[in-house]
């Protein structure tokens, strides 16, 4: 794996509460998450998720459904989160 998001993330750093859409399936989640745990960031921290590849079981739980497969599908899902409420996850 690429070293990519953590200087990234050090960027959100300087904010209060931010948001942050994976796109990608469970193992992308986990990996963003890792990095947000390593920089202390989980408390001030929204994370949505766009399904894609394999492996969606978060998105699918989380009402996100199992893949984003079209553009449609991009848009409403965009739109949803937008709107979502927050949810804990006890990792």
């Amino acid at each position: 794996r690429s070293p990519v998001p953590l200087p990234r993330l050090r960027l959100f750093q300087k904010f209060s509460t931010f948001r942050i859409l994976v796109c990608g399936g469970d193992g992308s989640v986990g990996w963003v998450l890792s990095e947000i745990d390593a920089l202390g960031l989980h408390k001030q921290c929204q994370l949505g998720v766009l399904p894609l590849g394999t492996g969606n079981d978060l998105a699918r739980v989380l009402g996100w459904g199992s893949l984003c497969d079209d553009d449609a599908q991009l848009l409403q899902i965009l739109e949803k989160l937008e709107r979502a409420t927050t949810k804990m996850l006890d990792r």
